[in-house]
């Protein structure tokens, strides 16, 4: 029979109103109109551009020539004395993503996260990105479970390295900056629907236009839908929609209000039951399941283990010019976030006493002690799991997130008789109030490899077993100077942030006095650039951030500092561009999650050490030829922990490629192919203990084969009406290998490889 999972009746009224905020609307993700784009290109650039805003037509498809991540500002990217990439919508529309990382894995230094699910996760330079490295519109969202909807984005650029100014509590290896679409005064609509074997089935709707045929007003709506099953089984869904109405309000050439509202909702299949066999250790070439868990089922793990997130974002932004060389932007945010997660856990042993004290390796079926008559220390046989009885819990996640934030920048550029100024100054302020409460344990019978059949609901605890509370009130205040010399060849810059914070953790439970970080941190950033000639650049640039954190109840400071050494060159009017960077970072008190929480409570929450690494990156990006465009990167480099281990996930080397081939006459005049494929090292597969009783350093226990991941497109536009997209991922079938991981047992991000997917979309414009 088919299980409905039981909700609170607060649950209820929640997901009751915020349904109704949705409209209930069908409306979708997919891919909006090369041809509408172009046309709202048209109209838009006879209006000015503001400094604050990107210029809407890119020089390829591939290839956007400017960017606004550095100091919340348009500027060139070969004038930029730092690595940013911009993903364009023309690329998103090939890839047909349903998740960022479809696009960020061809960019140079990016990596997959642990899990694959949720959070956005990925890598940038070593450093995982959960931890508050996305922002939206220059808004920072941090921490938040859900994944940005694919629907309301107009671009992504990916900064590299610590940004003081866009993403000052940001991981230090990057960040990622996700630009929404916005209202369009040329008259655009699109309807898309995508069938697919497995994260498909959905539905878009994208309309803009002016508003009754307005000079001064104009409108976007943007709405998504999506209902599809996962690869694992027909059973683990993925449920998705979202609702964007947008207005924009021209004063003047020079002045525009626009507003913005992103609602979404999100349920997502949380993840399989997945063991690693004992047998498999740091030497094993291909890490394998334990015998009777598939790689392609839920083996066990019910389907109403999910996690279920709502938001709300609304957006204001204000940009004037008051003359030639002073513009000013005003810009607020307020954001809900509602997570009402219902998981699934393992309670399997934990496994810090199952590593070698003599070696600092894992034995996952034995168990160490020492023996007080021999004073050494031996092993036991002690099966970490029964194939017949794997012990499992449940666990409710209820948290919710307020937050407040309000931007203000101003623009200040002057020519001096050969020596250019350019000075940006600016405030932001960010308050933020959250709850997150637990549910655990939920008791669950045993599941049986040889049964699983049958599927049962926790009986849960009748009160809340955690319940914290946290706040941050964190001011900004900044300043950012650029002198250009000898023509604009040279330029020197260099910038501040004074980043004040009040962080707050307590336990909502006990009562206990809360624990503050009232502090502050100066941070900067400066960076010499020399323009060789138009097209070739040579840069130096030093940055920081640092991010207040709650680790363990314990308030700390998360620091990160980065030195970079690139070139940068552009060919064919700045069609295509090749970089070649060089950096090191270091960050301390880095907070990942603690494998050993999910099978026992009582371990602590998060883990903290000091990371530092440093490395190479290639990027060519751009049209090669009239009808091929690329994008081929390559990315090297050496990330280890303070104990010189490798840090889970992180690759040393890694690279991609990417073609698009567009038929420009003939009668293939319309049709358009592409091919992807990137390619990962091996990777440390989980995160060991540091020392065992007898001072040993622990050892990784297992590591991930190098991968390879390939997509497949062609698209047809038959006439101005309709267009049709073909997408094939995983081309190759190379599938249910253990792909990604974050320790040796499901709920730490281990994912085994999804096979082949081929998806059909259809757009109509009308």
């Amino acid at each position: 029979m088919p299980h409905t999972t039981p909700v609170s009746a607060g649950g209820a009224a929640r997901r009751l109103l915020f349904a109704g905020f949705l409209l209930g609307t069908p409306a979708a993700l997919c891919a909006q109109s090369t041809s509408a784009s172009s046309a709202t290109r048209e109209t838009e650039d006879t209006i000015e551009l503001s400094v604050f805003t990107v210029s809407a037509e890119s020089a390829d498809r591939y290839r956007a020539q400017d960017a606004v991540s550095a100091v919340r500002i348009r500027a060139p990217l070969i004038e930029t004395g730092s690595s940013i990439t911009v993903i364009t919508r023309e690329m998103m529309d090939d890839l047909a993503p349903n998740r960022l990382f479809d696009v960020t894995r061809y960019v140079a230094g990016v990596q997959e996260g642990r899990g694959i699910q949720f959070q956005d996760r990925m890598i940038i330079r070593g450093f995982e990105t959960q931890n508050g490295a996305r922002t939206v519109d220059n808004f920072l969202q941090s921490a938040d479970a859900d994944n940005i909807e694919e629907s309301v984005i107009d671009r992504i650029e990916v900064t590299k390295g610590p940004n003081a100014i866009l993403s000052p509590a940001g991981a230090p290896g990057g960040s990622v900056n996700v630009i929404t679409k916005s209202p369009t005064f040329k008259t655009q609509r699109s309807l898309t629907t995508m069938l697919g074997l497995y994260d498909a089935q959905k539905l878009t709707l994208d309309m803009g236009g002016p508003l009754a045929g307005s000079e001064q007003f104009a409108y976007r709506l943007v709405g998504s839908w999506q209902d599809s099953r996962r690869y694992w089984s027909s059973d683990a869904k993925l449920k998705n929609k979202a609702l964007a109405p947008m207005l924009t309000w021209r004063f003047s050439e020079k002045t525009q209000l626009t507003v913005k509202l992103v609602a979404a909702d999100h349920w997502i299949y949380r993840e399989p039951l997945l063991i690693l066999d004992p047998s498999v250790t740091a030497e094993t070439k291909k890490p394998f399941l334990a015998p009777g868990i598939e790689p392609k089922s839920l083996n066990g793990i019910a389907p109403w283990s999910h996690v279920d997130t709502q938001s709300a974002d609304l957006f204001a932004v204000l940009t004037t010019a008051f003359n030639e060389n002073i513009s000013a932007r005003f810009a607020a945010n307020g954001r809900y976030y509602f997570e009402d997660s219902d998981q699934a856990f393992l309670s399997t042993p934990s496994l810090s006493n199952r590593y070698n004290p003599s070696t600092g390796e894992l034995t996952q079926d034995f168990v160490w002690a020492l023996n007080t008559t021999t004073g050494q220390y031996e092993s036991t046989f002690s099966p970490f799991f029964n194939p017949s009885a794997i012990p499992v819990r449940g666990q409710i996640q209820a948290t919710y997130r307020r937050t407040v934030n309000v931007q203000s920048d101003v623009v200040a550029s002057y020519d001096f008789g050969g020596v250019t100024s350019q000075t940006v100054a600016g405030f932001g302020f960010s308050r933020q109030e959250g709850d997150s409460r637990v549910k655990d344990p939920g008791t669950l019978p045993p599941i049986d490899l040889n049964n699983l059949t049958n599927y049962a609901y926790p009986v849960y605890p009748a009160n809340w077993t955690q319940s914290n509370g946290s706040s941050y009130r964190n001011l900004q205040l900044y300043l950012n100077q650029r002198f250009g010399f000898a023509n604009e060849r040279v330029f020197l810059t260099a910038g501040i942030l004074q980043y004040d914070t009040r962080t707050t953790g307590r336990n909502l439970l006990t009562g206990a006095a809360p624990n503050v970080l009232d502090d502050s941190k100066t941070m900067w950033s400066a960076g010499l650039l020399w323009k060789v000639r138009d097209n070739v650049a040579l840069y130096y640039s030093r940055s920081t951030n640092a991010s207040p954190v709650i680790a363990n109840n314990q308030p700390l400071w998360r620091e990160g500092e980065q030195d970079e050494i690139g070139v940068k060159t552009e060919y064919f009017d700045g069609r295509l561009s090749f970089n070649a960077t060089w950096f090191e970072i270091k960050q301390t008190n880095v907070t990942v999650p603690n494998p050993a929480r999910q099978t026992d409570p009582t371990a602590p929450e998060q883990l903290v050490a000091d990371y530092g690494n440093h490395g190479l990156e290639f990027e060519l990006m751009g049209r090669v030829t009239d009808n091929l465009s690329v994008i081929a990167t390559y990315t090297n480099l050496k990330m280890r922990d303070a104990l010189g281990r490798k840090v889970r996930g992180v690759a040393d080397d890694n690279a991609a490629l990417l073609l698009n081939y567009r038929f420009g006459e003939g009668s293939l005049d319309g049709l358009a192919l592409n091919f992807g494929v990137s390619y990962s090292g091996r990777r440390a597969g989980d995160i060991p203990i540091n020392f065992t009783p007898l001072g040993v350093v622990g050892q990784v226990s297992f590591f991930l084969e190098p991968q390879y991941a390939t997509t497949l497109g062609a698209s047809y536009r038959v006439n101005d009406r309709w267009s049709l997209r073909l997408t094939v991922d995983n081309v190759f079938d190379d599938k249910d290998y253990i792909s990604v991981a974050g320790g040796r047992v499901s709920g730490t991000g281990i994912t085994t490889a999804p096979g082949r997917n081929i998806r059909l979309s259809t757009t109509l414009r009308f």
